[in-house]
């Protein structure tokens, strides 16, 4: 009954993962052996055998560990499945700020399901790009975690909703004896960027109770883009530099041609036909990487009411600040007016002036997130079936203070008025404070669960048990994202946006089954059946199939169907503002308009996936495993201005030119216009040796290769290939080679990006290698303590330049890093009760 009581606490904490089961065959001496059972991710059904029944990356503590990494996004930087890369705290002037996201197969943050131990996590309340939905995968405290594991297939029959192109399942720590605790400290090659971190998990078992508890703490300083040569000018391999800077630019309103105040030095001067303007490189007072505090708690408590009754909780709180610097805000679109009979006015005409407001200083924002979680429940067995019913409440709260730089347009028209704001002259005796305001968007996205599930054996079938696994779930999002009053009305310059909100309640239904066709063929059968209040009902089936063609050999086959709801932020956003580069014509822009807004009638994606695979031992200690998938997304929603420029005559009325033809605005609603038709293959080995008298080795290889990704931007405009194109490389392909003996350890790590092609701009971005290093000291006089010396991009390898995907700072910050060269030590200590 032990193995069977340890099956429930570790199901009844809802972990999609190692559980411990029932099964029993005998051994020669006809005694009972017990065999594991697994519940992976991708299945509700514990089974004793795992290899190939599904396309799984499964990532130990130890493999966290190794990394190098301190929360779970630096982790899932290096993974090659992220096909497009992470959005991380690297985006300082992106929507979502504070937070971090994942992207399977490239196919957008909003199209990947993440998961903590099996169950939804509320989505963070400030969307990617403005409208991208996604759960901040930076909440989730990283010693919190015992392993990762990522589903490389669609899995909307198992999960519902966003799980298009994957899985990502995060599983806690629990039915911890003991204690795990680590201290490290970090600092970059260029003597900045320094941080540390403190970490402890302890748990500990007494009459029929294990309760696990722990904290995690991380400190970083912010790197400068002025401290780093790819990054320390606007004017790079192309120049980005704003046309509005200080001096001004001076539009007459008698000629309306632009030309630069006079004082305006020499190298600014950028020159657009007849028409000059007074440029300004924002790039030195801009954040790269924004200094951060992190605090998470996390814990959880399991209590064995009987024999077969279990009863649990599970609870995690943390809380993220960070601040972050951008240029001094300019007055686009509101330029300011200068009367002709205004003492300070140069001409002595009526003139607008285009002007950085360098008065008010930098731009300085304050993020803080917060997110909380908390599950209970009861499981355990009636008979032989399993059954757990639990319910959990989870919120995320996000706050952005602009504490400086930020001002009303109007309150500074008027002291253009009355002079006390000089635009020609000395300016330096301004009183910024009269004018300053404070800026302030607070956001907060809800959930609350409930669920009941079991598995057993179903019936017999030609004396084989077919196993069953059924569920129902309930649930509740909300979120809100809202913005001061003077803000959502335009006011204030260098930040734009209007208020949201939404909700939505969801009924579910599922149903599994695993059917033993004959020894060595497993058939799996899924449904789901979804209803969402705000857009109707979807079913959703999978058929899977594992052949063990050999001892040593699994061969595997699954199809489903998928979806994605409309996002919250996707159905409800307001207008949200922003300047943006575009590409028009071969040409960047920069500095244009655009204006996303939400859309409440827009339908639900379907997709299509298919997954063929091979996991093979060729001998006890090397292994491969080959997979190849499809994906066809349809009804696919898109709100991209550089889409709308690229179809813009079968979107009449979204792009707005002045008279010379130049973009100036672009309207970019939310539309169910696009699809999708992507596949590829994924190959992994994994060999291990020993060489007397050396030591242990073992060497791993990892490589996705991504055949095609076709793509329409507008329904029935034709399907164009994007696979090596715009930030989809070909090739991600990670090595690692670790070696082991006595009581020293260390490894290396080959990281690969692949290069891929800009089209529009025809320029091609080079491919990028890095390299990471670990050592480790196992001190005999301190049994469970590790210290351990790492380097991160050993060569200091610089990111390749691509700058047309966004102009400055001219790299792809989802697949590179500016960082450079991170030198880092770390102690850990651990024992077991």
């Amino acid at each position: 009954m032990l193995n069977r009581k340890l099956s429930a606490i570790v199901l009844g904490v809802g972990a999609v993962g190692l559980t411990i089961g029932t099964g029993v065959c005998r051994g020669d001496n006809d005694q009972p052996l017990v065999l594991n059972t697994y519940e992976v991710t991708g299945s509700h059904i514990p089974r004793a055998e795992t290899a190939g029944l599904v396309p799984l990356a499964s990532y130990s503590r130890a493999d966290i560990e190794r990394s190098g990494a301190r929360t779970i996004s630096e982790f899932f930087r290096d993974s090659v499945f992220n096909a497009a890369g992470t959005v991380d705290e690297q985006f300082t002037q992106g929507f979502a700020p504070n937070s971090a996201s994942i992207n399977l197969r490239g196919l957008g943050v909003n199209r990947t399901l993440v998961l903590l131990d099996g169950r939804r996590l509320p989505i963070y309340p400030f969307a990617e790009n403005g409208f991208e939905s996604f759960v901040d995968i930076n909440a989730i405290p990283l010693a919190a975690i015992e392993r990762i594991e990522v589903l490389k297939d669609g899995a909307s029959a198992v999960y519902g909703a966003d799980a298009v192109a994957g899985v990502v399942n995060l599983i806690t720590r629990k039915n911890m004896e003991g204690f795990d605790g680590a201290v490290h400290g970090g600092i970059s090659g260029e003597g900045d960027g320094e941080e540390g971190r403190l970490s402890a998990v302890f748990g500990r078992r007494w009459e029929g109770t294990n309760a696990t508890v722990g904290f995690d703490f991380l400190k970083r300083q912010e790197v400068m883009a002025r401290d780093r040569d790819i990054t320390a000018s606007a004017n790079g391999p192309i120049d980005d530099r704003s046309l509005l800077g200080r001096p001004g630019t001076i539009i007459p309103l008698s000629s309306g041609l632009p030309q630069a105040d006079s004082r305006c030095p020499a190298d600014r001067l950028i020159s657009q036909g007849p028409a000059t303007f007074c440029g300004y490189d924002f790039a030195p007072a801009v954040t790269l990487i924004p200094e951060t505090q992190r605090i998470g708690l996390f814990g959880s408590l399991e209590h064995e009411l009987s024999e077969d009754w279990t009863l649990f909780a599970r609870a995690f709180f943390n809380q993220v600040e960070s601040e972050r610097d951008l240029a001094p805000t300019n007055n686009a679109p509101d330029l300011f007016f200068v009367p002709g009979d205004n003492p300070t006015n140069p001409l002595g005409e009526d003139i607008v002036v285009l002007y950085r407001l360098e008065e008010l200083g930098v731009r300085r924002d304050e993020f803080t997130t917060r997110a909380y979680q908390f599950v209970g429940g009861l499981n355990g067995y009636l008979g032989e079936w399993e059954w757990e019913f639990a319910g959990g409440y989870g919120r995320v709260d996000a706050e952005t203070r602009g504490v400086n730089g930020y001002a009303a347009a109007a309150d500074l028209q008027d002291a253009v008025f009355d002079g006390s704001l000089n635009l020609f002259g000395d300016s330096r005796t301004f009183d910024a404070d009269s004018v300053s305001y404070t800026t302030r968007r607070d956001g907060r996205s809800e959930i609350w669960f409930a669920d009941a599930k079991v598995n057993g054996t179903a019936f017999q079938w030609d004396g084989k048990a077919v196993l069953m696994a059924a569920g129902l779930e309930l649930r509740r999002e909300e979120f809100y994202d809202r913005f001061d009053d003077r803000t959502a009305a335009g006011e204030i310059l260098g930040i734009g946006g209007t208020s949201a909100e939404g909700d939505r309640d969801l009924q579910s239904a599922y149903v599994e089954f695993s059917v033993p066709f004959t020894d060595t063929l497993e058939f799996q059968l899924a449904g789901r059946f979804d209803h969402y209040s705000d857009f109707g009902n979807t079913f959703n089936p999978k058929l899977g199939v594992r052949w063990q063609a050999m001892d040593n050999l699994v061969l595997r086959a699954s199809t489903g169907t998928g979806f994605k709801a409309p996002a919250l932020h996707e159905l409800y956003s307001g207008e949200i503002q922003s300047f943006d580069s575009v590409v028009d014509s071969g040409v960047l822009v920069s500095d244009v308009e655009v204006t996303s807004t939400g859309n409440e009638d827009l339908e639900a994606e379907e997709s299509r996936s298919v997954n063929l695979g091979l996991v093979w031992d060729l001998t006890s200690a090397w292994n491969i495993g080959l997979g190849a998938w499809y994906i066809k997304n349809e009804n696919a929603v898109v709100n991209d201005p550089q889409n709308v420029i690229n179809n813009e005559a079968s979107l009449p009325g979204l792009v707005t030119r002045n008279d010379a033809g130049d973009v100036v605005a672009i309207r970019s609603p939310f539309l169910n216009v696009a699809g999708q038709k992507l596949w590829g293959i994924d190959f992994d080995s994994g060999v291990k040796w020993n060489n007397e008298g050396v030591g242990d080795f073992r060497l791993g290889l990892t490589v996705s290769y991504l055949g095609s990704f076709k793509e329409e931007s507008i329904e029935g405009s034709g399907f164009e290939e994007r696979a090596g194109e715009d930030g989809r490389p070909h090739v991600r392909g990670r090595a690692e080679l670790a070696w082991e003996r006595g009581h020293y350890g260390a490894s290396v790590g080959l990281n690969y990006v692949g290069g891929y092609d800009r089209p529009e701009a025809d320029d091609s971005i080079d491919s990028w290698t890095t390299v990471d290093t670990q050592f480790n000291w196992m001190p005999s006089g301190l049994p469970g303590g590790t210290v351990s010396v790492g380097i991160l991009n050993v060569f200091d390898e610089e990111p390749p330049e691509d700058p047309f995907l966004e102009g400055w700072p001219f790299i792809n910050r989802a697949l590179h890093n500016a960082r450079g060269r991170f030198f880092y030590l770390n102690f850990r200590y651990a024992y077991d009760e």
